[in-house]
């Protein structure tokens, strides 16, 4: 009876047992590919049923508490002639390209390795994509998405094919340009020494690694190593791999502090080296579709993006941002959600190495800005990193919002007639979601005295939540800047006009307290754009009649404003003085000749001018400000502003709707700003059906284009009630003469106070990615004044 009992049970249909699940000792829990792999078997979470090594080649994972699968090896025959045939291959290699093919670069199968044993896919170990002859990157950029559709029972497809077992720290293949091309790049990197002092003076190290990363996987450690920088790619290393770590260090060598020692072995001073290493790359390799699909080759592209952007030309970056969006799309990043983007380099860590969807959302977040300031369309339409993981940090999310408002923007600038402003106050509303989705702790400036005792993980981390503040302010300026000079006998447009004042006092307030931490001009360079645009914003506000009144308040706030915009202004002088660098310089000089604005008695009683000529005793003065390859504004304010009893518009909404006043004390935070101003309607809900539609520029008037750089010889000026939807303070001069002395009357005033006369010698545009040398604003500035001049001219 026992020994039936010892038998083996069958099924009725005669088919043998299932086997038994395999003993695993406890607390083990790895999958039979990392066993054989050698490496160790992690997972992102503890319900996860497949690894992270696993879910990056593609392969199937199974535990080892279920029998293997894998196939049973090949016929020794058959092994030992697929041998034989590999090996007159390699022969035949050999004498076609005798260079281009190395005995290391792949081990010969043997019995005891057959070749089917380990199928392996034409990616290597750990998603490694070696390059081979005769088949770039860019042709093979869609195998990812292939090897998620790929049969999980063993069948290889045609495109499939098992190649020879390979060591995890094996070489990618290369041919004869690019093993030259290898070497050229690491002749050209310092040497380790000059490498070592470069990581350890500059702060940007720990940005360059970490800056495609979303803000939770650098607090887990989840990105590569600083320490990284100073390990130096062999010299048969793809070569992308060696341009990424030049480009790298080239910016960390751009945030070094000034009076930083820095001892190097090299003779050449640091701005030479920086313009040495980013142009070789450029031309070598950044432009090179057979070298650029890969994870280095994307940060390359992006830090040379960032590197003339810190360095003033928006243009070229706005350029190379634009290339590497363009291969990004190509390599199916948009699409491959949280996964690691395919390596040239077989040494990288999956779990460290760049991933697609932050990847993705950090190279909209870069386009959308620039192409803000520029005045360009987005590259993308694409705001599916919003709906991103639950677990996000709040500043992820905040600055994911900030990417969809930048998105929106740019939409809204290019509508036409008045659907515009209801788009204005849609986009408002998100920001002000976007502001209280943080706690409201985060608005607060942090105390310089904290800041100075702080460690450098506190110190980044401030530095994050300030470029926060600032961009969120600066997105309110944008947002709200075409109707702050709009007639203000009309009450709509109070709230953008104290949104403007309020969010540029904020943006000075936090570009002082990140400059006193950041003192590298061609750092975080945004920051300079964003004072640029305060500055200007602040000032020109105060052509607004009420803010030109004498009673205590408004001096006291004319005053506080006075000193803000003073120090910030010495703040820029102090950085262009330090750095050496033009664009702070010229910033300075802008703040300076508008700064008369601040003063009543000056506006109003023509005790000087800057840049501009006296009119006459007891006339204002006229300022002007050139416009590199745009024009002069002319700013003409009236004498008798100040007898000018501001009335609401007979056909504005009653007084009791609006609860803004300009001159309160700016809120603490975002959100209390647009709280204060809830008389503003909400968008599309009919409330301004009370105002009444009037016309714009008659067809005579009307410039035929609002291209800037194809101007019409006409001179227009609203007239009358026809421009009661336009601003009384602008004046467009097309014509290029200066016979703009005559205008209507506005009701009291004398004459607009913002005219703008083009140039003919202006027109003639710089090459079109000049450098901030040859062009110091690159048409930043063109495109601040445009908002301003046809927001009015055009009635939206």
């Amino acid at each position: 009876m026992e020994n039936q009992q010892r038998l083996p049970f069958r099924s009725p249909d005669g088919a043998p047992p299932e086997p038994k699940r395999r003993k695993v000792r406890k607390g083990t829990r790895s999958c039979w590919e990392c066993r054989r792999r050698k490496i160790r078997c992690l997972y992102p979470s503890e319900d996860a049923s497949i690894c992270t090594n696993c879910e990056s080649r593609g392969t199937n994972c199974v535990s080892q508490e279920f029998a293997d699968e894998q196939s049973s090896p090949p016929d020794r025959r058959v092994t030992q002639r697929l041998g034989r045939v590999e090996e007159m291959l390699e022969k035949l290699v050999e004498k076609i390209m005798p260079d281009s093919y190395t005995a290391s670069g792949r081990r010969a199968p043997t019995v005891s390795s057959p070749v089917s044993a380990e199928p392996d896919d034409p990616e290597s170990v750990d998603g490694v994509c070696p390059f081979s002859v005769g088949k770039p990157p860019m042709f093979d950029v869609l195998a990812p998405l292939r090897d998620n559709s790929r049969p999980q029972n063993g069948v290889c497809c045609p495109g499939d094919l098992p190649t020879p077992a390979s060591s995890q720290h094996e070489a990618p293949v290369l041919g004869l340009k690019f093993t030259q091309l290898s070497k050229t790049l690491h002749d050209l990197l310092p040497c380790q020494q000059d490498i070592e002092a470069i990581t350890a003076a500059s702060p940007g190290v720990s940005f360059v690694v970490s800056f495609f990363s979303r803000y939770r996987d650098v607090a887990a450690g989840l990105t590569e190593e600083p320490s990284s920088l100073c390990v130096v790619p062999s010299p048969s290393s793809h070569p992308i791999v060696l341009a990424k770590r030049l480009v790298q260090l080239t910016v960390c060598l751009q945030q070094i502090q000034p009076k930083t020692p820095l001892k190097l072995v090299t003779t050449e001073s640091t701005r030479c080296l920086m313009g040495k290493y980013v142009s070789i790359v450029s031309n070598l390799v950044a432009h090179n579709d057979e070298l650029v699909g890969y994870a280095e080759g994307l940060e390359t592209l992006a830090l040379i993006s960032l590197y003339h952007a810190n360095a003033g030309n928006l243009r070229k970056s706005w350029l190379m941002l634009r290339r590497t969006l363009s291969v990004a799309q190509l390599m199916g990043v948009d699409r491959w959600g949280d996964r690691p983007i395919k390596s040239a380099d077989p040494t990288s860590n999956p779990l460290t190495r760049i991933r697609a969807r932050a990847f993705w959302f950090r190279l909209n977040f870069t386009d959308r800005y620039l192409s803000l300031l520029l005045g360009l369309p987005a590259g993308s339409d694409d705001n599916s990193f919003l709906a991103d993981d639950a677990d996000d940090e709040p500043t992820d999310r905040l600055e994911k919002q900030h990417t969809v408002v930048m998105g929106a923007i740019i939409k809204r600038n290019s509508s036409k007639g008045d659907a515009s402003f209801g788009i204005t106050q849609e986009i408002d509303c998100n920001l002000e979601i976007a502001a209280r989705s943080v706690a409201s702790g985060f608005w607060q400036l942090p105390s310089a005295s904290t800041l100075a005792n702080a460690e450098h993980a506190e110190r980044m981390r401030a530095m994050t939540q300030l470029m926060l503040q600032m961009n969120h302010h600066n997105l309110l300026i944008l947002l709200h800047l075409p109707y702050m000079l709009r007639d203000p006998k009309e009450r709509r447009w109070d709230y953008s006009k104290a949104t403007c004042i309020s969010s540029s006092r904020q943006v000075l307030r936090t570009f002082l307290v990140f400059r006193n931490m950041n003192k590298a001009s061609h750092a975080c360079r945004h920051t300079d754009y964003g004072a640029l645009t305060a500055s200007m914003t602040l000032l020109l506000g105060y052509l607004d009649p009420k803010l030109q009144a004498r009673d205590q308040a408004t001096t006291s706030k004319r005053e506080a404003d006075r000193m803000l915009i003073q120090e910030a202004r010495d703040k820029l002088q102090q950085m262009a003085e330090q750095n050496d660098d033009k664009l702070a310089r010229d910033t300075a000089c802008i703040i300076g000749r508008l700064l008369p604005l601040l003063n009543p008695d000056l506006m109003t009683s023509g005790g000087g001018s800057q840049g501009g000529v006296n009119k006459g005793v007891g006339e204002a003065p006229t300022i002007h400000l050139e416009i590199p390859y745009l024009g002069k504004i002319n700013i003409n304010p009236s004498t008798n502003i100040s007898q000018h009893d501001v009335q609401p518009h007979a056909h504005a909404a009653p007084t009791t709707n609006i609860n803004v006043n300009v001159n309160a004390t700016p809120p603490d935070t975002p959100a209390t700003l647009a709280t204060a101003a809830k008389g503003v309607a909400a968008p599309n809900t009919g409330e301004y059906a009370k105002f009444s539609t009037y016309p714009t520029l008659s067809p005579i008037t009307q410039p035929a284009t609002t291209d800037w750089s194809m101007p019409s010889n006409q001179h227009f000026t609203p007239a009358g009630d026809q421009g009661a939807e336009s601003s009384h303070l602008l004046s467009f001069s097309m014509g290029y003469n200066d016979n703009s002395n005559e205008y209507p009357d506005f009701d009291g005033f004398s004459a607009p106070m913002l005219q703008f006369e083009w140039s003919q010698a202006q027109l003639a545009h710089p090459e079109l990615a000049a450098e901030a040398d040859d062009w110091t604003f690159q048409g930043f500035d063109t495109t601040y004044f445009e908002s301003l001049f046809l927001s009015g001219a055009q009635g939206q």
